[in-house]
């Protein structure tokens, strides 16, 4: 029986699990990012003019601790390591690839052996040289992930409750590779030192939670944990409350209450990578929204642009209001249509002016609701009331740097204030101030030693 966690919403969740996967063909050229995780951004291991086939590793940063290496998605040429727009903003260095349509296979990752399978230590090393990372979005490096909390968890949770709306990814890769994806989550499981891993699902995917315990998930050390239907149920410290009722608290981390979570398409990535020796380079992801002519799940590597992606699916109905990477509830706008798809990304969304919902005048009516849905019980009115202000003492007063972003609030509030951007913004202006303030101290201190 799951546990339940305060708050929360349900939006329309549009979802269409029923449409196949569709295999979108690289375009003939790539720009793969040295930055595609949370972390330090990888050096290029290659120069203009070399050949690469595709898995073969062309970035990497074995000095810096947390850090993905980054593969090849296609065979081809180097063409060009320059800036290319990145969809986290700005542009970064990439690896710019023609593609010779021919995807030569690299083969320097083998499978592992039957004895390797069963070894921590080969299994955190084969997830760390296949560059995976957290596939729900975090992308964080899942071999530092796991290594760093050996010792101080002792519950292994596998995210599949995918509460997004329109998102299907986790779930397809359910449906079509269940004896896979239980085999990935042992793998996990014995890495992270656990006789048993809970997976997580909600029940509006009951036809995954049933094919997923027929194939006998207690051989692999799995068991499946039907979830309540509610928004932001896949929220990793929601997760972690709906399955062991634990809660992380303000400023912690899930280690902190013995706990690791990682996503499905996490999981079905270490699969391939220990099975198959196949690295980190492609993924599942939903494109869809009122502004695509043809909505798909549809099976994409990195480094092609979400000018392509779209152009692939038929391309706009009209001009679209708002692009978005991810879910429309926690996903990011994306500021250029060329930049190119990464790791994290779930969802690739389009939508409409008929979708929306700001207003010239956005205002607080004082309903309180946008505390009654608050997951984390944070009081979004008087956040948002500090920074209008500027106020950063009462910001910090009201705990506006422990909000997930969730936009439980924003969706909840009839006067259309938005919030979720407004606490993103404060968040990185807190940041920056601290910033600030320790390279203030830090010269002062300096001029007091000269003194």
């Amino acid at each position: 029986m799951p546990f339940k966690f305060k708050g929360g919403v349900h939006p329309n969740y549009m979802k269409a699990p029923h449409i196949p996967v569709t295999v979108i063909t690289p375009p003939k050229e790539v720009a793969v990012p040295m930055q595609t995780h949370i972390g330090a951004p990888c050096q290029p291991l290659v120069a203009v003019g070399d050949t690469v086939k595709m898995g073969q590793k062309i970035g990497d940063n074995p000095t810096a601790p947390v850090c993905a290496p980054i593969h090849s998605p296609v065979s081809g040429t180097v063409k060009a390591i320059e800036p290319r727009p990145h969809p986290l903003g700005d542009e970064l260095m990439a690896v710019v690839i023609e593609n010779d349509g021919l995807d030569t296979p690299c083969t320097d990752l083998a499978p592992l052996s039957e004895k390797e399978l069963q070894d921590p230590e080969a299994i955190l090393d084969r997830i760390r040289e296949a560059g995976i990372v957290g596939m729900g979005g975090a992308m964080f490096p899942t071999a530092f992930k796991i290594r760093s909390g050996r010792g101080k968890v002792d519950t292994l949770i596998i995210n599949g409750a995918e509460c997004e709306p329109y998102l299907n990814g986790d779930h397809l890769t359910m449906l079509n590779h269940p004896e896979e994806l239980l085999k990935g989550v042992q793998l996990a499981r014995i890495a992270s030192g656990l006789d048993k891993a809970y997976y997580g699902i909600e029940k509006n995917k009951q036809d995954a939670i049933d094919l997923l315990n027929s194939k006998n998930p207690a051989q692999y050390g799995v068991e499946i944990v039907p979830e309540n239907v509610k928004y932001p149920q896949g929220g990793e410290k929601l997760q972690i409350k709906a399955v062991t009722d634990r809660e992380v608290k303000p400023g912690g981390l899930p280690a902190g209450v013995g706990c690791n979570v990682i996503s499905t398409q996490t999981a079905y990535a270490i699969y391939q990578a220990c099975y198959e020796g196949i690295p980190s380079y492609g993924r599942v992801m939903t494109i869809a929204g009122s502004g695509i002519a043809a909505p798909v799940n549809a099976q994409v590597r990195i480094g092609m642009t979400f000018r392509y992606i779209i152009e692939q699916c038929g391309g706009f109905t009209r001009t679209p209001r708002k692009l978005v990477m991810g879910g429309p509830m926690m996903g990011l706008n994306i500021a250029n249509i060329d930049a190119v798809n990464i790791k994290g990304t779930a969802g690739l969304l389009v939508f409409t002016e008929d979708e929306d919902r700001n207003v010239e005048n956005p205002t607080c009516i004082h309903c309180g609701h946008c505390l009654e849905v608050c997951p984390m019980r944070l009081e979004p009115l008087y956040m948002y009331k500090y920074f209008m202000k500027n106020d950063f003492e009462g910001m910090k007063k009201y705990h506006i740097t422990d909000c997930i972003e969730c936009g439980c609030c924003a969706y909840n509030c009839p006067g259309r204030l938005p919030l979720t951007h407004a606490f993103k913004t404060a968040k990185i202006l807190i940041m920056n101030k601290e910033r600030e303030e320790k390279a203030r101290a830090e010269a002062l201190a300096k001029e007091a030693e000269k003194k």
